[in-house]
């Protein structure tokens, strides 16, 4: 025979023992026993197939994967080892690489198919249903078994040894998949997954984003092979735990319907062309099945309604009235949905455009939309759970991410378990004896209830944890007035604020201009972070206003007109909030009917319509994110006013922004006042300093009292250091205690307030006795009115036992709390009977036995352990629980009960604790004005010093101003610089700046651009404010009247959406300041009428000059650039012409700048000089220039040939003031009502009469 031929013989061989083994049918059945035998040791070789073809009987039904049952629970033997080598491979185990399935005989493929595929179909649903009941028992939070049945299975079980039960990725879809027959689906077993075997040697990681989360006890409805796939992927569940599935395989099988699917023949399998054979191959059937399972993947909408997303209103996105906080479910989906997917929908439709976190065990999941969201923000893995995209995190990690999904502006829910799985069978125990009505959803009933914690956005946070800023962090609630006959665009605002950490409304009701000037003030001082508005009700020159001057992140929350509160419905609210007392005789008196439980700043509100209207919309939204309670039963409203005229010193928004107080032209706080001089150490301080910084004082007495205060401590700098030694390492005192009253603080946070404010309190008696010394009594008298803390703390601590470190609960102390004492005596009780049971069991059996507990939850306790050579001895009746290398637990069956009621007591232990602490905060809040009054004595001494220290950093030369009672405003600082530049020390060139008193209180401002007139303006309006604060000044002398206000008109913007053009803009600015503006005020006019005709720009700024001039009387600086208006009001002795002063070299058009103010007229703004430096090209400017100088020269000789006519000698606002003495002479015009402005304006008419006749005098 040649080689060839015997080459094809043995090939022929090869293929015919393949073929046989393939195709061997089940003729013969054999024993147990006999299966066994055959497969200890069979060993066989790997060769290429061939046409190899073999067909299911038509009625035996596709059986699908599962690990074998043992003995005690399935007819088929278990296998004990097999070995498999490829030739092509040279002779390798099968156990030298990593296993992808369990090892099975191939041998018995066909008896296995014959006898066991409709037993292995029949008992498919179970088995895999117990599957995931053991997942679910590993949580604290699951239902525990109620017979001992699957410890029993499980100790039978554990004498085998263990299998992996790693499925293949085919393996690991969805339940819909077509099933496959069971020898192919052996075959998949043995494809080399690199996924696999790449995760199996991978370290375990600790990432959040990294992990399948466990399932809870109410999945047990929905279908198996999701439940299956997600244990298989998950790296840190253990294979034998798994693998114990099948020991429960006939548990619970009537609550399932067996599922049967038509059997397909089995058909070729794929030819390998590798010469070492391929590393995966599929049959056709199994090729077929992965094609319709993607089809179906692709195809299959399980949500149909969040394909076409309506609102309630079934209103699309995009359509007019949309609302993207709710979703519009059909009646038909609600049928097909789980119980959890029907508790998830009845909360997910009313906040759509929620992050929600849903509690599962130890475990937040995001599901759908909401996964996708953090998945594309954050790469959290994207798993599905049957039907739904899901996301999840561990509990603990919630604020982290939460933090993160608020930093994106998204708002973040939380819905949290309601009761405990052992809860949750207690209930339903106690329905069942109580013989309670059925409920119409059963199956809801039965699984573990959740509700929605809370809702949290940026403009609501309450928790520590969330808050990043030390600053308050505003809720703005606002409500414009329909007033449509208010033709010149004067509007009516309702306002509430709410600061959400420390429970603060404030409610605020105004008449705004057409600038919205209080409404811009108002905002600018508070830096809302959320604003909540009905839609349609802002007007449009209201809307763009905001949305220029909010923050970027700002939230806008927009309600429906059927949504919020209007008045009448606010009204029955606050009824119901604050119910009268038994003794409230009051309330007939008090309008509305309300009783004198309301806050009296709400009554005091009542008469404006759209300020209880805002509450209203603040009330019901706040009882939309599930906060309402918490934060309205503090009883913390005030009513604001922005503008505070009378109180302070006004600084308007335009102010706040053109003087950069509190944020720069950039939007950050780089050089703004606020960084400059806000130096506190306490969070209550800061954000008291920022209402200081916002409204200075205006009283001399009160400047002075602060001033001494400053300078007490400025002289004592070791009482800076005992002071920080009090304040520094204290927590948000005042946020802590909102939380305490809301019962929304943590025990260890709780305990960290208690010594801090026995600390505070010892603190603030010992600084009175250093502060005792100084000469002002300011310093003192604050400390002495902190009161004494002493008495409350014991009160408080004397109600429960000191805790360990670390501890999560507070203990009552015998004899406080009644149910507490009751449930610890029986717990008592209960563990004694187990001691005697203990005693009991090692008596009867002579074992050396002891209890055993499980270190996390509740769950495996009281287990009995024998250990050592004992370890197998357990009496019969006793059932393995756990087993570890040198002892194993059991159940003991005669002790369950027992444990069981243990477990109950320990539960309303729990509950007894949570309820005693809820008791204990309340009784803490009782003092809550006590402990406020302390803090606000700490962060007023931390402004007092920020003062100081900000004053000690100014450098040389700073002074102490002098403050002086007066009816009109003056000003003389020496050497005054600004405080952002006054650390460039020799490079920052001071002024002197002196309006009003013996001269001119208007300053007439001109010079080049880029000579520092802005400076000097802002820097002007920086020394006043520094100095009404209370502080020192960076100048060398400071005297001052004080002023009652600035404003200020600088820069040029437009306000598209108004339909108002820069100019119109700039007027309406320039209207506000001539109305608002007093003889004790200061303004700032930067360049009036340059948005405007050149003519028509010099005509405008004339005419409001004058008018500040003569009849306002303000201290003013009037920055301009027509030199025109210096001649013009030359004769005007309340006008002082003053430039920043130039050194101009007109051959090479430099420009040496020396910041320096000056009185007198700047010869010429030197555009073209400007120009030259701004780089534009050099014949533009030449060619500009000469057109300037021909400009120039024809209007001079216009105004020159003017003059040579008799009316022409008299400046026309001369003449103006000439037409006003003989109207007034006439009795056609009357003087001003204010006495200080009538003296004032005569005093002014008069010096300019004589101011004009002397013009008149020399131009004859």
């Amino acid at each position: 025979m040649t080689p060839a031929t015997k080459k094809n013989d043995n090939d022929k061989m090869k293929q015919k023992s393949l073929t046989s083994f393939f195709g061997k049918k089940d003729d013969t059945k054999s024993t147990p026993t006999e299966k066994t035998k055959v497969a200890a040791t069979p060993k066989i070789t790997k060769t290429k197939l061939k046409g190899v073809e073999k067909e299911n009987p038509p009625s035996s039904p596709a059986a699908e994967h599962r690990t074998p049952l043992p003995k005690a629970s399935s007819q088929s033997s278990g296998i004990v080892s097999a070995t498999y080598t490829r030739s092509s491979e040279g002779g390798k185990s099968a156990f030298d690489t990593p296993p992808t399935s369990d090892p099975i005989d191939v041998d018995m493929a066909s008896e296995f198919d014959a006898s066991e595929v409709v037993q292995s179909s029949a008992a498919k649903s179970t088995t895999t249903r117990n599957k995931r009941k053991i997942v679910v028992e590993d949580s604290d939070d699951d239902l525990p078994p109620s017979d001992p049945i699957p410890y029993k299975r499980a100790s039978e079980r554990s004498k085998k040894p263990r299998m992996s039960a790693v499925f293949s990725d085919a393996e690991e879809d969805e339940e819909d998949a077509p099933q496959l027959n069971s020898f192919a689906k052996r075959l998949t077993k043995y494809q080399k997954s690199p996924l696999k075997s790449k995760s199996r040697g991978r370290k375990k990681a600790d990432d959040d984003d990294d992990f399948i989360v466990p399932d809870d006890i109410d999945e047990e409805d929905e279908d198996v092979a999701e439940s299956s796939s997600r244990r298989a992927s998950s790296s840190s569940r253990p294979s034998s735990r798994v693998s114990s599935h099948s020991a429960l395989s006939e548990l619970d099988s009537d609550e399932e319907k067996p599922l049967a699917k038509k059997s397909a023949a089995r058909p070729l399998l794929k030819k390998e062309t590798s010469s070492k054979g391929s590393s995966t191959f599929l049959t056709a059937a199994e090729q077929r099945a992965q094609k319709q399972k993607e089809e179906k993947k692709s195809t299959e909408d399980p949500f149909s309604f969040l394909v076409d997303v309506r609102d309630k209103d079934k209103i699309r996105p995009g359509e007019p009235g949309y609302d993207p906080r709710t979703l519009y479910i059909p009646p038909s989906a609600w049928k097909s949905f789980t119980p959890f997917e029907k508790q998830f929908w009845e909360i997910k439709q009313n906040h759509f455009d929620t992050i929600l976190f849903f509690q599962k065990g130890k475990f937040l999941e995001l599901y759908e939309e909401d996964a996708r969201v953090g998945h594309r923000e954050f790469d959290l893995k994207l798993t599905q759970r049957v039907k739904m995209s899901m996301v999840g995190v561990p509990e603990m990690s919630f604020n982290f991410w939460a933090a993160k999904f608020l930093a994106k502006g998204y708002k973040v829910g939380r819905v949290d378990q309601a009761e405990t799985a052992l809860g949750a069978e207690m209930r339903l125990a106690a329905d069942k004896k109580s013989k309670k009505a059925p409920a119409q959803d059963k199956a809801k009933d039965k699984i573990v209830r959740r509700e929605l914690n809370k809702v949290y956005t940026n403009g609501t946070l309450v928790d520590e944890e969330l808050l990043t800023d030390e600053q308050a962090g505003h809720c703005v609630s606002i409500r414009e007035e329909d007033t449509p006959e208010a033709k010149d665009g004067r509007q009516t605002f309702g306002i509430c604020v709410l600061d959400s950490a420390t429970s603060e409304f404030n409610l605020s009701a105004f008449e705004d201009d057409v600038c919205r000037t209080k409404l811009e003030t108002m905002m600018r001082q508070l830096r809302p972070k959320e604003i909540v508005f009905t839609k349609g009700n802002l007007s449009v020159s209201t809307t763009p206003l905001l949305k220029s001057i909010l923050p970027g992140n700002c939230l806008w929350t927009s309600l429906r007109e059927i949504e919020g509160l209007k008045f009448q419905e606010t009204i029955k609210e606050l009824k119901k909030l604050y119910p009268a007392d038994d003794d409230d005789d009051e309330m007939a008196d008090n309008p509305h009917g309300l009783s004198n439980a309301v806050p009296e700043s709400i009554r005091k509100m009542l008469p404006y319509r759209g300020a209880i209207e805002a509450l209203g919309s603040m009330i019901w939204y706040l009882h939309t994110l599930n906060i309402d309670k918490d934060i309205l039963s503090m009883k913390n409203f005030n009513v604001y006013d922005p503008m505070k005229r009378g109180q302070g010193l006004v600084l308007d928004g335009q102010t706040l922004a053109h003087i950069e107080v509190l944020q720069n032209s950039e939007g950050t706080e780089e050089g703004t006042l606020l960084k400059l001089l806000g130096r506190c150490i306490t969070p209550s301080g800061k954000r008291l300093f920022r209402i200081w910084l916002c409204m200075p004082l205006r009283e001399v007495a009160d400047i002075n009292a602060r001033l001494d205060a400053v300078q007490d401590l400025l002289d004592h700098p070791t009482f800076e250091q005992q002071f920080t030694s009090v304040a520094k390492g204290l927590p948000d005192l005042e946020r802590i205690v909102s939380r305490i009253h809301a019962k929304n603080c943590k025990v260890k946070d709780f305990l960290k307030v208690l010594k801090a404010f026995k600390d505070l309190s010892k603190g603030l008696a010992e600084l009175a006795d250093t502060a005792d010394s100084f000469a002002s009594k300011a310093i003192p008298g604050l400390l002495r009115s902190a009161p004494d803390l002493t008495p409350n703390l014991k009160h408080v601590k004397a109600m429960f036992q000191t805790p360990e470190d670390n501890a999560d609960e507070l203990v009552p102390e015998d004899g406080k709390d009644e149910i507490y004492d009751n449930v610890m005596s029986e717990i008592n009780d209960l563990e004694e009977e187990l001691k005697r049971e203990l005693k009991k069991i090692r008596k009867e059996t002579g074992l050396d036995a002891s209890y055993w507990h499980s270190a996390q939850g509740t769950k495996e306790i009281y287990l009995v352990q024998l250990q050592g050579k004992e370890k197998d001895k357990a009496p019969k009746g006793w059932t393995i629980g756990g087993t570890i290398k040198t002892a194993k637990r059991y159940v003991v069956p005669a002790l369950q009960p027992t444990i069981r009621k243990l477990k109950e007591a320990r539960e309303n232990r729990n509950t007894a604790i949570k309820e005693f602490k809820n008791r204990l905060f309340a009784e803490f809040d009782a003092d809550r004005g006590v402990w406020l009054r302390a803090i606000r004595v700490l962060a007023e001494l931390d402004c007092l010093f920020s003062l100081a220290k900000a004053s000690s950093a100014l450098g040389e030369p700073v002074c102490r101003p002098e403050l002086v009672e007066g009816d009109e405003a003056f000003m003389d600082f020496k050497e005054l610089r600004h405080p952002a530049l006054a650390s460039l020390k020799g490079d920052f060139i001071p002024n002197d700046v002196r309006l009003g008193s013996d001269v001119g209180r208007v300053a007439l401002l001109t010079g080049p651009n880029m000579g520092g007139k802005s400076t000097a303006m802002r820097m002007t309006a920086t020394g006043i404010i520094m100095a009404q604060l209370g502080m020192l000044v960076p100048a060398k002398s400071a005297r001052l009247c004080p002023v009652d206000s600035i404003l200020t008109r600088m820069g040029a913007y437009d306000n598209m959406f108004s339909n108002a053009s820069t100019f119109k803009v700039e007027l309406d600015e320039c209207c506000k300041i001539l109305r608002d503006a007093t003889p004790k005020s200061f303004v700032i006019l930067d360049e009036l009428g340059r948005g405007t005709s050149t003519y028509d720009g010099m005509a405008i700024a004339g005419a409001v000059l004058h008018e500040l001039a003569t009849h306002t009387l303000p201290l003013a600086f009037f920055a301009t650039h027509y030199g025109s208006l210096t001649d013009d009001f030359a004769y005007h002795p309340n006008v002082r012409n003053m430039h920043m002063e130039t050194l101009v070299d007109d051959e090479k058009r430099e420009l040496v700048f020396l910041y320096k103010l000056v009185d007198g007229v700047a010869g010429s703004s030197f555009g073209t000089h400007v120009a030259n430096l701004a780089g534009v090209p050099l014949e533009v400017v030449e060619r500009a220039e000469v057109v300037s100088k021909d400009f120039a020269k024809h209007f001079k000789e216009k105004l020159e040939g003017k003059k040579t006519k008799a009316s022409g000698r008299l400046p026309l606002v001369a003449q103006a003031d000439f037409v006003y003495l003989y109207k007034l002479a006439a009795g056609a015009i009357q003087m001003p009502e204010d006495k200080v402005r009538r003296r004032e304006i005569l005093k002014v008419l008069k010096g300019a009469v004589r101011g004009s006749l002397k013009e008149c005098a020399v131009a004859a």
